[in-house]
């Protein structure tokens, strides 16, 4: 910074999630898209690609939607987070 102090991005910080993480115990990964459909992905495709140490964040364009969105927001999630109403329609493309 200008003043001479140091800034870090929150993700940064913390560490930003990766894809092998959502392999863990009790643990999954989720696709958010902005119209409200979310649905768990399979995540082995990926990992069979080596792409087990990349971020979340980095994968979200390969995920599509019903909607036609081309991009869907990336979770990992709890088994206790699982959402109540019906769920689908988020699908890893590659």
């Amino acid at each position: 910074m200008a003043d001479g102090g140091s800034y870090q991005a929150i993700g940064a910080a913390l560490g930003a999630p990766r894809l092998n993480q959502a392999l863990a115990a009790r643990s999954s990964l989720w696709a958010v898209c902005n119209c409200g459909r979310e649905a768990a992905l399979d995540a082995s495709h990926w990992l069979g690609q080596g792409l087990g140490r990349h971020c979340i964040e980095d994968l979200e364009e390969r995920v599509r939607c019903e909607c036609g969105a081309r991009r869907a927001r990336l979770e990992i999630r709890g088994l206790a987070e699982a959402p109540q109403r019906p769920m689908g329609g988020v699908y890893v493309f590659r």
